[in-house]
């Protein structure tokens, strides 16, 4: 699907969908407890659903009613059917579920997309080989066997959060204590403490000491009732959108939050954007921009919006510390550096930074979404300040993350033509 997008200045009010990052937390571990949880407002997006695909193939039993789930977990890990769990395109399902999907003791084999399996999966393969497992990994496919152990783990801190955040899933059901202890400076630890406060719902404890996560045996998971904070992530989309043409008020937002991605609001305040609360909605507004510093350090996703902000703001932007960004749905430092020549906005690209100078207007014509869900977003919030149309290939993307964003950016003023490839 192509998208033709007429510049036009957005205003109005947005319901953000849920955060994905806590929605695939609460069915993991409302999974694994005995008994009935619910999980209040959750939208089906492709990453969700394959999660959700991936706990029924345990023997979960999920039933969806508009936007809750029921679950009635199982306290055993035993893959039913066949030992094939397709994680479509989802990198949290499929790092998430690796150390727990070995507790059943047989061998499992994950499918998914074949970019999937581009993304690193180092960390796990050092640890099954070190534990005595097998692991393989192909284009297409990882396949593990054996029973992950309890006792010490050591994992690099600058790669991705969700190798912790998967063992911190397993582990507590072991009959031993274990350990995870991180070795250098740590990248996206508030990711992390996403997991521990999911994990505390549910009855579940970790231990923060310094640099090491103390993690009990022996522990069980607790049916608790959660309702999915607003996204971040997805905010930040139509909160520049705001920022650029008008008015935009963002709904089921929560201020108190442990998202990673709340940062948006101290990047947009750094660069002198206006926003105001009231009491779960944020309001941002029409606002001229300058340039700053960003570390994307603890807050990848939001990168290739920020990147956005930065071309329409006056002076330099430079995101540093933006290596993660290479190992995304896309290279996603390369796929915005691109676009952002293609838009007629100068900028250069480094090892794990871009510098960007802003500009008023970019150009219109066609884009390439390069199949990902938060370069096809960050085009259409672009599109706002475009001299002329336009269109986005291939933008089916947002499907992964955020279904309804076309609807709601009509909903906002938008207009949009949708064209066959």
């Amino acid at each position: 699907m192509n998208v033709l997008i007429h510049p036009r200045r957005l205003s109005g009010s947005v319901v953000i969908p849920p955060s994905k990052s806590q929605s695939h937390r609460a069915i993991i571990a409302a999974s694994l407890s005995k008994g009935k949880s619910v999980i209040n407002n959750i939208t089906m997006n492709e990453d969700v659903v394959a999660t959700i695909a991936a706990m029924e193939k345990i023997g979960v039993k999920i039933t969806q009613n508009n936007r809750q789930l029921v679950i009635h977990g199982v306290n055993k890990i035993q893959v039913a059917d066949d030992n094939i769990i397709d994680c479509n395109e989802s990198g949290s399902t499929i790092r998430f579920l690796i150390p727990l999907l070995s507790l059943s003791k047989h061998k499992i084999v994950m499918t998914g997309k074949p970019t999937l399996f581009k993304r690193p999966m180092l960390v796990y393969e050092k640890l099954f080989s070190e534990r005595g497992l097998y692991y393989a990994q192909n284009e297409k496919s990882i396949i593990i066997n054996g029973n992950l152990s309890c006792g010490l783990y050591r994992i690099p801190g600058n790669i991705s959060s969700q190798f912790f955040s998967g063992l911190m899933f397993a582990l507590p059901l072991l009959k031993d204590d274990s350990v995870i202890e991180i070795e250098g400076e740590l990248e996206s630890r508030d990711y992390i403490e996403m997991t521990i406060d999911m994990l505390a719902r549910f009855g579940v404890k970790v231990i923060q000491e310094n640099n090491r996560y103390l993690i009990p045996g022996n522990q069980h998971y607790t049916a608790a009732h959660i309702t999915i904070e607003g996204d971040y992530s997805q905010m930040a989309f139509f909160g520049v959108a705001g920022l650029l043409g008008g008015d935009i008020t963002c709904q089921n937002m929560i201020r108190q939050s442990l998202q990673p991605d709340r940062r948006i609001l101290d990047f947009v305040n750094d660069m002198n954007g206006s926003f105001d609360w009231n009491d779960q909605r944020i309001t941002f507004h029409y606002s001229t921009t300058f340039g700053s510093t960003i570390d994307l350090s603890q807050s990848p996703d939001i990168g290739p919006i920020l990147a956005i902000l930065a071309a329409f703001s006056e002076g330099y932007t430079t995101l540093v510390n933006a290596q993660r960004l290479k190992y995304k749905e896309s290279n996603r430092l390369l796929a915005m550096y691109e676009t952002l020549e293609k838009m007629g906005v100068e900028s250069v690209m480094g090892d794990s930074s871009l510098q960007i100078k802003g500009t008023s207007l970019i150009e219109g014509g066609h884009y390439d979404s390069y199949g990902d869900h938060r370069i096809v977003m960050a085009l259409a919030i672009a599109a706002i300040r475009a001299k002329s149309p336009l269109i986005i290939h291939h933008a089916e993307a947002v499907s992964k993350s955020y279904p309804s964003f076309f609807e709601d950016y009509q909903k906002l003023g938008g207009m949009i033509s949708f064209l066959e490839d």
